[in-house]
């Protein structure tokens, strides 16, 4: 094909920019699979790109072992995530907390930490000291306090430590569990190791902190509505 204004936007030129539209859509998703979808896409348009208006043999080769690479590696993903089984416990916590991982990296992620049971009063975070450790409360809830003052009450589905594991900074309110309490828990360091080794479980840990923060936010904003200030003890 000719070179030119015209055949940029004829039909070929069109579909030739589809194939490319998709690819870049494809590097921008977070979701494995759909990545791999949509490139599976682009190169399928690439191919009768090739085929129809550039007549181009080589084109035709590369774009078709994109297909089955591609489809190779969602073939494995779907075989390792069918065969791969969780408890109860793990599937709310992972299939919450991690929706768009495969189920390979939430049993990654889970074999990091431990299933543990907390008494009353046990202490998970000191304000202004160091979080050593995520948790995930899978039930009973646990009472955060800012200066004596209580801020909110982390339930079932909710983490504890989020704000600060992944720097390691000082916790910004003390955290104490009222009643009997399961919670799964990671070690701040393996959390780190684990989002720094693989950029699909940075990008997930990430959103699942965002999603729980924000939901936080929205219950303590429900709080001070109803009180008009902080509880205090």
């Amino acid at each position: 094909m000719e070179l030119t204004f015209e055949s940029a936007f004829s039909i070929g030129g069109l579909v030739g920019h589809l194939s490319y539209l998709l690819l870049v859509i494809s590097m921008v998703m977070r979701v494995m699979w759909i990545l791999r979808v949509l490139v599976i896409a682009s190169a399928f348009v690439a191919i009768a790109y090739d085929l129809i208006w550039l007549k181009d043999p080589v084109g035709v080769f590369w774009e078709s072992l994109l297909v089955f690479v591609n489809i190779v590696q969602l073939s494995l993903t779907y075989a390792q995530n069918r065969f791969e089984k969780f408890n109860s416990a793990e599937a709310s916590f992972v299939h919450k907390a991690f929706p768009g991982l495969s189920n390979t990296l939430k049993r990654k992620i889970i074999a990091q930490g431990t299933w543990l049971e907390a008494e009353h009063g046990t202490v998970f975070a000191k304000a202004g000291e160091p979080v050593g450790q995520l948790i995930y409360i899978a039930d009973g809830e646990v009472e955060i306090t800012v200066n004596g003052n209580i801020v909110g009450h982390c339930r079932r589905g909710d983490f504890v430590g989020e704000l600060t594991v992944l720097t390691a900074a000082p916790a910004t309110g003390t955290a104490v569990s009222r009643g009997s309490t399961r919670y799964w828990a990671i070690p701040g360091q393996n959390l780190r190791s684990l989002v720094a080794s693989n950029d699909e479980v940075n990008q997930a840990v990430h959103a699942s902190f965002h999603r729980s923060m924000l939901s936080k936010l929205v219950a303590a904003n429900h709080q001070l509505e109803k009180t008009g200030g902080l509880v205090t003890k």
